[in-house]
């Protein structure tokens, strides 16, 4: 499933948020997360995020008995520019945990503004409840990015 979002203002307003490492830490303390670390490189050719995140989740009975419900995530995203517009990839390591999470993100201009997409992949490698873990895994990293998204969007209005 693909979190996709509209924004009624510049790709470059967007886009210099995204690329804000103090506005990143900002967004994930204030969804809640217990500490985050953001760092960014800008080349010609491409930008790359890395950031690490501590957060605690409330688990399903099923998982609490495979996941710690306090996680560290280490992310990496690196962007090239697709046009007038943004693509990239992002990798989510579950530190100690038997689950790969990747993404595909696109920011593209469009006739109001822009909008933002992406699309994340899951892979739990544990038996017999690895479809349970990926679909789990899923809907709550989809849930976060939504909500990211959407303190972007205050953020831009405010």
């Amino acid at each position: 499933m693909a979190v996709k979002c509209q924004f009624d203002c510049s790709i470059d307003q967007v886009w210099g948020l995204l690329c804000d490492p103090d506005f990143r830490v900002e967004r994930s303390i204030a969804l809640g997360e217990l500490s985050a670390e953001c760092d960014v490189e800008e080349s010609d050719k491409q930008v790359t995020v890395k950031m690490n995140r501590e957060v605690v989740r409330e688990l399903p009975s099923v998982l609490a008995r495979v996941f710690n419900p306090q996680q560290t995530l280490a992310f990496i995203e690196t962007w090239q520019p697709k046009g007038d517009g943004w693509e990239g990839k992002m990798s989510i390591e579950i530190k100690k945990q038997p689950v790969q999470l990747g993404a595909t993100m696109s920011l593209m201009p469009t006739a109001s503004g822009c909008e933002y997409i992406v699309t994340h992949s899951c892979k739990a490698k544990i038996p017999l409840v690895g479809g349970k873990v990926e679909k789990y895994v899923l809907s709550q990293t989809d849930d976060g990015a939504l909500d990211e998204v959407n303190y972007l969007k205050e953020k831009l209005a405010g």
